[in-house]
Order: C-alpha cells, then structure tokens, then sequence
C-alpha cells in the first residue's frame, strides 16, 4: 500500500479590511481643520471683474449709509475700525511728533593719537570736554 501523502498548501493570509487609519494615529500633526491663513473673501468674490467694473459698481454705493451703518455696529471694534478708517481718509494720517532736544554736532576732524598732543592742547581739550559735560551730563546707566 501506497500511502497518500497530500501536500496541503499554506493557509493564506487573511486580509482583512482597513478600517479608518485616523483612529490609531496620534493626534499630533498633520493637516487639522481650520488650520492655515483665512481666505480672502472680497478677493475670492472680486476675481474675475475688471478694475473698470468694480470702480463702476463702487460709483453707485452710498458711503454715508456705509459708513453709519457700520457705526451703528454691536461690536467695539467695527466701529472703532471704522472710526480710524474716516479719520485717516477723510483727515489724513496723523503726523508722528518727533521730539529732539540738545544740538546736533557735526565734527569734521582729523584723527591722531591723544598721545602726539602737547600739554596745551591737552588742557584745552579737557577744557572743552569739561564744557559739553556740564549742560549736557551723560547717563552712563541707561
């Protein structure tokens, strides 16, 4: 008697279905809703038209009614947005106050080592030096 052997092939591997990936992730990472610089609405809506048309179209506005709708807004800073903006339309941009005080020097000189001065020019230099120092004292802590 022969015996049968039968070969039996391997089991195949099971494959099962992925389910979403997203749960065995971190969380850490990676794209997250709302993420990333807001879209311009006004450019989104505005692209397409030609300068011409949209000059044409703001032509018809009333920017009195705008302007006091926007006024008359619940939110502070609507209407303080919109106070600056009048302001710097209608009056211009304040000026930035700039305070200077003391003098301004303008030395032209020639540099040379203190060391090739005479004693006369020395007691003269501190004479002078002593002279700025007293109407204009240095703060050395600032």
């Amino acid at each position: 008697m022969q015996a049968e052997t039968r070969i039996q092939q391997p089991a195949a591997p099971e494959i099962t279905p992925q389910t979403d990936s997203t749960e065995s992730k971190s969380k850490r990472g990676g794209k997250r809703p709302g993420a990333g610089r807001k879209p311009n609405l006004a450019k989104r809506l505005l692209k397409g038209f030609s300068r011409d048309a949209i000059l044409e179209a703001a032509g018809n506005i009333d920017v009195g009614a705008v302007i006091t709708g926007l006024l008359k807004s619940k939110r502070e800073k609507t209407r303080l947005e919109t106070l600056v903006f009048v302001r710097d339309s209608v009056l211009g941009r304040p000026a930035q106050s700039l305070n200077v005080s003391g003098g301004v020097l303008h030395a032209h000189t020639a540099w040379r080592p203190l060391s090739t001065l005479s004693d006369a020019e020395i007691e003269q230099l501190d004479a002078i030096s002593k002279k700025l120092l007293v109407c204009c004292p240095v703060n050395t802590f600032a």
